[in-house]
């Protein structure tokens, strides 16, 4: 099947974006007491209301038809972040010039002069590995968004202030399902690999002469390939 990109210029008068978790309750005969287990399988999912303009809705017509693969991008829920406060600054505040192996600060993974801007170094199921950040801080908030890999972006909801080379572990919803690509992450304009879900998802009702309205339905493809 194949990928398509949705056009940036149309956006939706109102959706819904949230990471579905799968669980299971467990309630004891005795006590009563009601237990919580997450299971694999959180998903992304999303519902969009569209108000398209004649030529729009060719558009969206077109893409909505090849049944395939659409990399959606989570409209207005970008992080904004990324780089934060500098190396130099916590040099001149601590005294400090060395990582504990004995780099230099102006050596360090993800340095650049004046600030610092963070790097995946690693991930592995729910947990990610950042570099490049200042000791004692973090670049990145909980609810923050972070692409790791095409097609696949999560949720910040813990992480940890720096250690003393610059590395914060956070973690992250819904896991990884892949390897993270290692390098400055996709913070802004992050898009998820999703299907319409329904086979008559896309139907849209037309006001002539110049509006269609659609109620669109996604899932993430979690079969997508990654480029």
């Amino acid at each position: 099947m194949n990928t398509c990109l949705w056009p940036s210029e149309i956006r939706p008068v109102e959706q819904v974006f949230y990471v579905e978790t799968l669980t299971a309750r467990f309630a004891a005969t005795m006590t009563a007491q009601v237990d919580v287990v997450e299971r694999p399988g959180a998903l992304w999912r999303a519902e969009l209301t569209i108000q398209a303009l004649p030529e729009q809705a060719r558009r969206l017509d077109g893409l909505l038809a090849s049944g395939g693969t659409t990399l959606l991008p989570l409209f207005g829920k970008q992080s904004g972040h990324g780089v934060g406060p500098s190396f130099i600054g916590f040099s001149e505040e601590t005294g400090a010039t060395r990582f504990d192996d004995d780099t230099l600060y102006s050596d360090g993974f993800g340095f650049t002069e004046g600030s610092v801007t963070i790097s995946v170094i690693g991930g592995c199921l729910s947990k990610l590995a950042l570099g490049g950040c200042r000791p004692g801080s973090v670049a990145l908030t909980v609810g923050d968004l972070i692409q790791t890999s095409s097609g696949r972006a999560h949720i910040i909801t813990a992480i940890e202030p720096a250690d003393n080379n610059g590395i914060a572990l956070c973690t992250l919803a819904p896991p990884l399902r892949v390897p993270p690509v290692l390098g400055i992450p996709v913070l802004n304009n992050a898009r998820i690999a999703m299907t319409l879900v329904g086979g008559d998802a896309a139907d849209g009702a037309t006001e002539p002469p110049t509006r269609t309205s659609y109620r669109l339905a996604f899932e993430e493809d979690l079969s997508w390939p990654i480029a």
